[in-house]
């Protein structure tokens, strides 16, 4: 079992920053960007190769910064403990180390947070003249095609592999080359943990309890690395769990978590065995044993990994991840087996892939973030009437507020019950923007500089996945409003609403009219207005949508726990993000 005991640190430490910057500290080619929580690799050259980002929550160390290095990763971002950075953080890793001409690559776990957060900045990337590629990982078997369908798959140990086979192709292969090989390793990932219990956090409430999550008699399989809960089994002989882990990784007899299209007779592969955090060396070595010992594979794998790839703190277990080498290089693929393998023993100096490098002639130093002179906010020769619009934004604000008390209200029967609040807190600071900012109001003419702007405030002032929704849309919508030419009109606008959701919004998320979201509102009203033109029928469209979701199961979220039984003493609960969007398109739209 874990320790629930860590070292005690000052309440008000960062214990994150402190991290990144004792990671920095000790590997000299590794600078820091302390206000964003960025660690790059001071020696690369952006302006001779694609560059390679990845990041995420902490908690998963070596997982990201610990791969930051040559032949690895350019820059890695770092989020709370097992929280998603936000967008002001991931774009100052872009800024800092990519090339315009040559891009870069964003290596993202499959969590709703990252998908999110990081797919903003693509948005945003591009709008400000960088090419940038997202490629997410999700290699977790625990999760089956009928479970989560909507959101997939998680990103787990698999990563690692991702990093170093694009660390090393970003030398020689260009943007989209590079991105294609990193889905094509996605494609033929496979990864499935076990542990013998859950794992602590330092510095929490809790991190001086010792809580027994699990058993002494059990073990969790397909266990999550954010303290997700796995199936709770008797503890066995290693050699029936190692079976058993391989079963859910590779046969054709479970279909149902079998997506990679394996052959046991002549397929060759790559085997990583990861240590989720507090497993010794010695079980890690004597695991290692009793795995290859029960590979199904008739042939070898060519690379056996072992190390602390990706982990969960301190959690004492193990994780088993497959990648299919011949899949991997099919036919369709531009990359050989020979270049995969290269890649993978290439050397580095990246301090969490072993072997490793160091030089130690270069110092480490610390540099300002690139965000304290940058501006997401763009501008164009669009022009409305202001005077209208400041109007039309005031109404719909003054809905949103008007409506919290009911928001809250059905958001506290199917949610965590801030999404009223959410709403409100980015509705108040619009509102204070756009009666104090002057350099707002002498542009409020310009349609695409309001929606920057706006767009900046709500990433401020919004957390959550709504905040997140909001402000990819949004800013989806400032680059479709960006290449409108000739003069402003609701027909052009209906356009570049309905690029910004089905080309923009909908490469991040799955949910679509029917999952009980905000997108239950915001897509009718799109779309009929995309084919109309009609303001009316778009928001009637908006008022059926979000009515329809009194009944429905929800898919995402919270809400999806919520019985049935209670949706019916209720009499039917709208979605309360749904109710947000009507607000304010109603009071928008207001004459």
């Amino acid at each position: 079992m874990p320790s629930h005991k860590h070292w005690k640190y000052h309440h008000s430490e960062d214990i994150v920053l402190s991290n990144l910057r004792g990671l920095a500290l000790a590997n000299p080619h590794i600078s820091v960007i302390p206000s964003e929580k960025v660690v790059f690799n001071s020696q690369s050259q952006g302006d001779k190769k694609v560059t390679l980002i990845s990041g995420g929550g902490a908690g998963h160390e070596p997982l990201h910064g610990g791969y930051v290095g040559e032949n690895l990763l350019d820059a890695a971002v770092s989020g709370h403990i097992f929280a998603s950075p936000n967008t002001n953080q991931i774009l100052a890793a872009v800024i800092q180390k990519t090339n315009k001409q040559k891009g870069a690559v964003i290596v993202v776990k499959n969590y709703t947070g990252d998908i999110l957060h990081f797919g903003l900045v693509v948005e945003r990337a591009k709008a400000l003249g960088y090419p940038v590629e997202m490629v997410i990982v999700a290699d977790d078997v625990a999760v089956g095609r009928s479970q989560n369908a909507m959101v997939g798959r998680r990103g787990l140990a698999g990563t690692a592999l991702i990093h170093k086979i694009l660390g090393y192709a970003s030398h020689s292969v260009e943007l989209d080359s590079l991105a294609s090989l990193g889905r094509d390793i996605n494609e033929n990932l496979v990864t499935i943990g076990a542990s013998l219990d859950r794992t602590s956090i330092p510095n929490s409430k809790e991190g001086g309890e010792e809580v027994e999550t699990t058993a002494l008699d059990e073990y969790e399989l397909g266990l999550g690395i954010h303290n997700e809960p796995g199936e709770k089994l008797k503890l066995d002989d290693i050699d029936n769990i190692v079976k058993q882990m391989f079963e859910k990784l590779v046969s054709p007899n479970d279909p149902e978590r079998h997506y990679v299209d394996f052959s046991l007779d002549s397929d060759e592969t790559v085997l990583l065995i990861n240590n989720i955090g507090g497993t010794s060396s010695l079980e890690m070595n004597v695991l290692v044993d009793h795995i290859v010992s029960n590979y199904p594979f008739k042939i070898a794998p060519k690379r056996v990994l072992v190390s602390d790839f990706v982990t969960s703190l301190n959690a004492p277990g193990f994780s088993i991840t497959i990648m299919n080498l011949t899949g991997a290089s099919s036919s369709s693929s531009k990359f050989s087996q020979t270049f995969i393998l290269e890649a993978l023993d290439a050397p580095t100096n990246a301090p969490g892939w072993k072997p490793k490098i160091a030089d130690w002639q270069i110092t480490s130093k610390e540099v300002d973030s690139p965000m304290e002179s940058h501006s997401n906010i763009v501008s164009s020769e669009l022009r409305v009437d202001d005077a209208k619009l400041r109007a039309n934004i005031q109404l719909a604000l003054k809905k949103v507020i008007e409506w919290e008390p009911k928001i809250t209200h059905y958001d506290t029967l199917v949610g965590d019950g801030d999404c009223g609040e959410t709403l409100v807190a980015g509705a108040n600071g619009i509102l204070n923007s756009l009666a104090n900012d002057k350099d707002w109001n002498d542009h409020l003419n310009d349609p695409v500089y309001t929606l920057s702007h706006i767009t900046e405030i709500i990433e401020k002032e919004m957390g959550g996945t709504s905040g997140g929704i909001y402000s990819i849309f949004f800013t989806s919508l400032v680059f479709q409003l960006q290449k409108i030419e000739g003069e402003f009109s609701t027909t052009k606008l209906a356009e570049a609403l309905y690029l910004a959701l089905h080309e923009g919004l909908f490469k991040y998320t799955k949910a679509r009219v029917g999952g009980r979201t905000l997108i239950d509102a915001l897509q009718p009203f799109i779309d009929i207005l995309h084919e109309s033109g009609d303001t009316s029928r778009a928001l009637q469209a908006a008022q059926v949508g979000c009515e329809n979701t009194k009944k429905m199961k929800a898919k995402f979220g919270r809400a999806s726990y919520v019985s049935s039984e209670q949706f019916e003493r209720e009499g039917g609960i709208p979605d309360p993000g749904a109710v947000g969007v009507v607000a304010l398109l109603t009071g928008f739209l207001k004459d």
